[in-house]
């Protein structure tokens, strides 16, 4: 259970990050990114683990590290 926890962490860490940059729609954030909208929502939705490469892209549109980002 303490994976699945930390996981859904990211994921709501991720969707804070891209509603405080002013990204309203995982779309938004799929086309900026380069990565597909249906991986974006898994990635909130704690349903897919974070790869490094995405976590790069996320973070060069969101803004700070992509460690940030990274689980």
């Amino acid at each position: 259970m303490r994976k699945k926890e930390q996981v859904i962490y990211y994921g709501q860490k991720l969707r804070s990050a891209r509603l405080k940059a002013a990204i309203g729609t995982q779309k938004e954030l799929a086309e900026k990114t380069g990565i597909p909208a249906n991986i974006i929502s898994d990635l909130e939705r704690g349903k897919r683990r974070m790869s490094p490469s995405w976590a790069r892209r996320i973070a060069e549109v969101l803004g700070g590290e992509w460690t940030d980002y990274a689980d």
